[in-house]
């Protein structure tokens, strides 16, 4: 028999994130402050906010006890990104960019999602502090909230930690490094930013400046992409830069879990892990063929533009970064087409990437194998393994329910951007990049122009188009079934 939701555990909690918002904002603030910005009173109206708002709930709701089940875990993975999207594009409105409501909440959501697609056209004209707090959004989202929550918070552990966890928590299972939640998260918040550290130092090592180095290791860890200038990394102009990034998108669309066993000396989990092997290969076998494609044009003249920067772009769309190039539109339809492979595929579950995830094409891939040999060998018994672990039916119809939504809604969002009079690839391109959490643009929403061009109503839509595809559609699409809500 089902309960009624437990608002009360859900707004307490609620009130505890609001004041972890308010202390994060202190941080670009106070770097406006010393800049001698004069964006900070954005700053201070968003802490305010979150002061008042996490204290009045907190303290009205002190003695009610915290106790989170699955619907109130989905109700309040929803509320969090969204409340804190709200809040968070604040700064983006009162800067200098004067950023309108959809604009900002775009930007902010495309920012937490780690989408990367912006709705600024200069980024260079905004100050540092805002800068700094439109990267952190993606380093703050890259893992998740609510993971960050349960790193910190003890009481969520005892009361409802795992189903948090597991609405926020991407691929067909959810690793678990140690028996309490708390520990798991601990261990991969020490992960994530321990090789956010090793980044910082090493761009700070080349070309960047420290401000810079911060920026882009916090956006390139986090697979988001946003940069603080606006050639992107192409700014630099570096091998080094190009280098040393994409071994850290790499590492960002991999399961951080199979990073901490690497890092503690269990080397073989990695050789014998599927996913991973399968991630490699994809990645070697897409950038073997746009290297060929770029050779047949002619337009891989030196190292740089036949090796590093392809690889870049490679690695750039399979973790769903997107960190464009310039010329990726020159390059012809072959290795666009191998783009959105890419940015279909995604990364390892358990990373800071979006898309598909590698783990649900493996099992697919798998499926269909088996059903091919059902049809010679109808008596047979044939199972679907992922790292040497079968996948059950019931997980595997969810796997085929995730990839038909997933497709369902590429759909309707290309339907609504060729309705505005979009070329049918652009909005194609549009919808996948940020289904994908991907954010790379292309014709319209690339070179050619920007999401800043697209109608208000667009980009609204692309924004819960980014939230579904972030939180891997069913924890938000669970809210459209009647079930959810009766008691």
């Amino acid at each position: 028999m089902k309960v009624e939701i437990g608002y009360s555990s859900v707004f307490k909690v609620m009130g505890h994130l609001l004041i972890v918002l308010a202390i994060m904002l202190l941080l670009p603030l106070v770097v406006e402050i010393c800049e001698g910005g004069r964006e900070w009173p954005g700053f201070v109206i968003a802490i305010g906010i979150c002061v008042v708002g996490g204290g009045v709930l907190s303290r009205t709701l002190r003695f009610r006890r915290i106790h989170i089940g699955r619907r109130e875990g989905f109700m309040l993975v929803n509320l969090v990104w969204i409340i804190y999207s709200a809040i968070g594009m604040i700064p983006f409105m009162m800067s200098e960019a004067h950023l309108g409501l959809s604009d900002a909440f775009f930007e902010t959501m495309s920012g937490f999602t780690t989408t990367g697609a912006t709705t600024i056209a200069d980024v260079e004209s905004l100050s540092k502090g805002v800068l700094l707090w439109r990267s952190m959004t993606q380093w703050i989202g890259g893992l998740g909230i609510i993971l960050f929550m349960l790193a910190i918070l003890p009481s969520l552990n005892e009361n409802g930690g795992v189903p948090m966890f597991n609405a926020e928590t991407t691929g067909i299972t959810h690793d678990k490094l140690h028996p309490q939640i708390r520990h798991t998260a601990a261990t991969l918040w020490i992960v994530y930013i321990g090789l956010t550290v090793a980044l910082i130092l090493l761009l700070w090592a080349g070309p960047m400046s420290f401000y810079d180095s911060v920026c882009q290791a916090f956006t390139t860890i986090a697979t988001g992409g946003f940069s603080t200038r606006n050639a992107g990394i192409e700014f630099w102009n570096s091998n080094y830069v190009y280098v040393v990034m994409t071994i850290f998108m790499f590492f960002g669309g991999v399961n951080f879990a199979l990073i901490y066993l690497f890092c503690k000396g269990h080397f073989a989990h990695l050789l014998k892990n599927d996913v991973f092997i399968a991630y490699v290969v994809i990645i070697l076998t897409c950038y073997a063929a746009i290297l060929v494609s770029l050779l047949l044009q002619g337009a891989a003249p030196d190292l740089t533009e036949a090796v590093v920067k392809p690889m870049f772009h490679v690695v750039s769309a399979i973790t769903t970064t997107g960190f464009g190039l310039s010329g990726f539109s020159s390059w012809g339809p072959f290795c666009l087409l191998v783009t959105i492979i890419l940015m279909f595929a995604g990364g390892c579950a358990g990373s800071t990437a979006g898309g598909m995830k590698v783990d649900r094409l493996l099992a697919t891939r798998q499926n269909l194998a088996n059903h091919i040999k059902r049809s010679l060998y109808p008596n047979r018994v044939y199972t679907v393994k992922v790292n040497g672990n079968i996948v059950p039916p019931e997980r595997l119809g969810k796997v085929h329910a995730f990839i038909l939504l997933y497709l369902l809604l590429i759909l309707a969002g290309t339907l609504l951007l060729s309705a505005y009079g979009y070329d049918l690839v652009d909005s194609f391109f549009a919808v996948i990049s940020c289904i994908g959490d991907n954010g790379l643009g292309y014709g319209v929403t690339g070179e050619a122009g920007g999401y800043h061009n697209l109608p208000d109503l667009s980009k609204w839509v692309l924004s819960l188009i980014m939230l579904a595809g972030r939180l891997e559609l069913f924890s938000v699409f669970v809210f459209f079934v009647a079930p959810f809500w009766k008691k």
